[in-house]
Formats: C-alpha cells, structure tokens, sequence
C-alpha cells in the first residue's frame, strides 16, 4: 500500500537532513483547514486504557457521563458481547469495525486476555495501548504495508535504554501470542519494528477535559515534518485528523507542524524529541534559542487579534516583561531545575494535597514571577493549575481572576494568533464562570466585605456580566472552526450558553450592541463599546489575580 496524501498536499523534495517532506499545493490563509485525514482504513486509533469502557471503540464517540443533554442526543457504548473490551454507540460502528480489525482476530485476542487462569476466577485484564494498536496493525496488512514506509529508528530505540527496549520486545511478543502467532525471532522482529514505528508517528489525541483519549496514526499524516516554530496544527475528531494552518501558507511551502509542545523551553522540548523521536530540531526557535516572547513578535498576523481579548499590537510587538529568558542564563537554569517537579498533573490529589502541591510549585516559580514571565512554563501551568483548584472549591472570584490574568498576560504570548486553541478553550473556562459568580455575586456581597474574594465580587457587581459574557463567547465561536472545528464540544457548549444569554428578557439593547461590535469591531462607536463592557472588566479583574495567588500560597 502507497502512502496516498488526501487534497491539499503532496510530496516535496527530499532532503539528507529531514527526508521527506509534504508541500502544500495551494495558498492558504491563518487558520484555514489544509486537509482533513478521515481515510478509516489508512489509520489506527486506539482509545487508551482508562477510557475503553466509555469509548467507542470505532467512532471514538465518548459516552455521556452525568450529561445534562436530552436522552435523545445524549450518547452511550455498550461491550462487545464476546470479548468484553472492545465498546460500541452504534450497531453500525459495530459492524464497520468488525470489518476492520475486530472480526479478523483482535476479538479472540481480547477475549484470551480476559481468560482466568486456572484457579483465579474471572479475569479482567487488558492489553496496554501500544499493544492493542500494534495488534490492528498485525490485523491489516495493508495498514502494515504502509507503516512499512515510515521511519522507526529501532537502533536508536534499541540503544538508548534497555529497559525501554525490553517492553518494546514484551509488546510485541504479547500481541502475537494474544493473536495465536508464532513467536520466533522474525516474527518478534517484525513486531518489534512495527512497535518502533508505532511509537515514533503516532499521535496522543488525548483530552482531559473532553473525555478524548488514546492514540492516532495516519501514515499520511506520519509523513508531516516537525518544527518548533510550525506552520500548521492538527486537531482530531472522532476518527478524523483535521490540518489547520498557523499563518499564512505559500504553493508549494513544506508544511510542519510541531510533535510537541512548542512553548516548552528549549530543553525540554529536546529532551521530548531526542526521547521519543529519536532526533535533534535545528528550527530557527532552537537554534537561536528563541522564548515565546520572541516567537510571538515574528507571527505575520499579529494583526488578527483586533478581534480578540488582547488588541493591544503594541503588547505584543513590545511585551512588559522585565528579563527575557533568551538572555537570562541564571534564569535558565532555574527554569530546567523546577521544571519537571512542577509537571505532573493534580487531578488525583486530595484538595488538601492540591492546595499543598500550588502553594510548593507556587514558590518554585518565584524568579519567574519577579521578572514577569508569565507565559513562560512551568508558571503558566501553575496559574491554570490555580484556577481550576479555586473554581472546583468554589471560589469563583479567584477562578475568573486568574483566567482573566492567564487571557492577557500569558496566551497571546504563548499563541499569538487568536484562534489558538488553548486561548479558545480559557475563553469557554471565563464564561462558564461568569456564570457562576454571576449567580453568587449577591449572595457574596453579604458576608465579609474586607476579603479578597468580597472585593472581587465588588468589582463585578458594577459591571454588565451577561453583556462580558455574551461578548467573550461570540469571540470564542467565531474562533473555534479555525482552532479546532465546528464538532467541537466546546463550540456547541459555548452556543448553547450564548442562546440562553441572548434569550434573556430585556436585553435588546443590549444584544443590539454586541451585534454592531461583532459585524464590525475595528469601528470607533463599537471599539468603545468593547473597551468599556468587555476589555476593562477583564482588566480589572485580572488585577486581582496575583493577589490571589499570594493569599492562598504565599509570596
């Protein structure tokens, strides 16, 4: 099977250094959709362990858990009768999927998984990820023949860390002997080489926040070269990988995107590359050790954020930030010291030990507080981090506060360009808790009026929240098809929300006024219109954030 690139793009020359490459054989503007990968028999996507009995094992479909949506829309898996594992929404997907891979050995190989050995009563075990997509790829020779195209480096793989290789081998061994297989050394070898290649070009198209989870590959897709400052991004849906452009994108100009996450400092994005990719980025941002300052003035369309929370160019083009970390090798070094520690995620903390957890990163990250770099990790994470701990104790105030701070002293910077996903998805977080302390502002403003939240609650209480609500959603909608794609769940969550703002009785003119500024907001009537009922309040409250955060975990 012949890698076949979907319309939109082809193959460019290759070079000694990169391979191949894949051009773009026609113009496209920022934030326009390149290509769309929905070929289901040229992928494997595979939904990760924890997610399987809440995911569709073909569609990818996530069920609805505590959804407030009609029974009608609302979606739900079921098991496959026979193996117990694998789920499915629909008869249909059911079907397909047995076609597929299912049906042709990954049911009996699921169901010898979950056989109990003797003596130990019903099993319940499952194949770790990487084995049960290597098992499909086993399944479907044709997938095979183009994962055979596909660089693996298995050398690299193999000398790098042996205990690596050595679950590398115990996968590969594991999948054929679940499908019945020999287990000689070709055929382990096979396997191993196919895992390698797994590894190195699929996709983590996992979202906490959505329910997505697992891992995509598109032989297609694999072909796309990286870079630290891309030019495109991809986004999944359902089985679907969607290319969108960063900027504007040439005929014939070579399409990277980033394997990982761009914004990380230079070590630490080496570090991911040279770990899992196996090679050495020699783009513009690592070879000149750009910081996300930096790369922020180079964006062409700095210009697109008329339309955004942060229309100030000036910021932008000349960021208020007292010592850039290009320049700060103390800085640096600090910066590679904390980093790590202040990664791992919180979701399965106590609040006790979340609360103890913020207070020790909080600290960690004093010298980048002090020069103000606030869209540089690991303190960004620790600001979201933040915020979501506060909105889920119910502290609303300080949850908006924070959002507010991380919408204009941190995401333009880290994406200059506003339909970037992360500024797309705090803006959907600073509705939602509009909504909140919207509905407690009264209840708030009653009890002690000397606290830090009180004074928050203060500020609100002076201003419109519905009309600063409405405002940032229809922002965030307009964005959405270009950040992800209009199956989004954030874009039909964020139109259902405005639908009920918009509802509202008496707010005509209101609604009148959001509608002039949205049709035309580079106009002087609607300009002070935004500046007054949407970007000033931002302002305001984003003041309180810092003092939040030193409240609740020190200076």
């Amino acid at each position: 099977m012949t890698v076949t690139l979907p319309p939109g793009l082809t193959f460019g020359p290759s070079s000694t250094t990169r391979g191949r490459s894949v051009v773009a054989t026609r113009a496209f503007g920022p934030g326009d959709t390149i290509s769309i990968f929905a070929d289901r028999k040229a992928s494997v996507a595979v939904p990760d362990v924890p997610h399987l009995a809440q995911t569709c094992s073909y569609c990818l479909a996530v069920a609805d858990v505590d959804s407030d949506a009609p029974a009608t829309q609302q979606v739900s898996v079921r098991a496959c009768t026979a193996c117990r594992t694998a789920h499915y929404c629909s008869t249909a997907c059911q079907k397909a999927d047995w076609g597929l891979a299912h049906g042709k050995g990954e049911c009996k190989a699921f169901k010898r998984v979950r056989a109990p050995e003797t003596g130990s009563g019903t099993a319940t075990r499952t194949l770790p990820t990487p084995t049960r997509a290597l098992i499909q790829v086993l399944l479907r020779p044709d997938m095979q023949a183009a994962i055979a195209e596909l660089e693996g480096h298995v050398e690299s793989f193999r000398n790098a860390d042996p205990q690596a290789w050595a679950d590398i081998e115990l996968q590969a061994r594991a999948a054929l002997h679940y499908l019945g297989r020999e287990t000689g050394p070709a055929e382990v070898k096979e396997a191993v080489e196919v895992s390698c290649k797994l590894r190195v070009n699929s996709f983590n198209r996992t979202d906490t926040d959505l329910g997505q989870s697992g891992i995509y590959i598109n032989t297609a897709l694999a072909m796309v070269d990286h870079s630290c400052v891309p030019n495109a991004f991809v986004q999944f849906t359902g089985r679907k990988a969607i290319l969108h452009a960063f900027r504007e994108i040439k005929e014939n100009e070579e399409i990277e995107i980033s394997y990982i996450d761009c914004t990380l400092h230079r070590s630490q994005r080496q570090h991911a590359l040279k770990t899992r990719y196996h090679f050495e980025c020699i783009c513009l941002r690592c070879t000149d050790d750009m910081d996300v300052y930096q790369v922020c003035q180079m964006y062409p369309h700095l210009e697109l954020n008329l339309f955004s929370l942060m229309p100030d160019l000036d910021k932008l083009r000349k960021p208020s930030v007292k010592q850039f970390l290009h320049s700060n090798k103390v800085l640096q070094h600090n910066v590679d010291q904390i980093y790590l520690s202040c990664s791992e995620p919180l979701q399965e903390l106590s609040p006790a030990d979340k609360h103890k957890e913020l207070r020790r990163r909080w600290r960690m990250c004093a010298k980048l507080r002090k020069v103000e770099s606030y869209a540089v990790e690991p303190l960004t994470q620790v600001l979201v981090e933040a915020s979501v701990y506060f909105s889920i104790q119910g502290n609303f105030a300080y949850g908006l506060a924070i959002a507010c701070f991380l919408a204009l002293n941190s995401d333009p910077y880290k994406g200059p360009m506003p339909f970037f996903e992360p500024r797309v998805r705090r803006m959907f977080v600073m509705a939602k808790l509009l909504t909140n302390t919207a509905a407690t502002t009264d209840l708030a403003l009653s009890g002690n009026s000397a606290t830090l939240e009180a004074r928050i609650y203060q500020a609100l209480s002076s201003k419109d929240q519905a009309t600063l609500c409405q405002v940032v959603l229809r922002i965030l909608i307009y964005y959405c098809p270009a950040a992800h794609s209009t199956e989004w769940q954030i874009y039909h969550q964020a139109k259902d929300l405005l639908n009920d703002l918009e509802s509202l009785p008496g707010r005509e003119t209101e609604n009148a006024l959001i509608n002039a500024f949205v049709r035309n907001p580079n106009g002087s009537d609607e300009r002070r219109f935004f500046m007054t009922a949407v970007l000033y309040p931002i302002q305001a409250l984003a003041e309180f954030a810092l003092k939040a955060m030193e409240t609740e975990f020190g200076t």
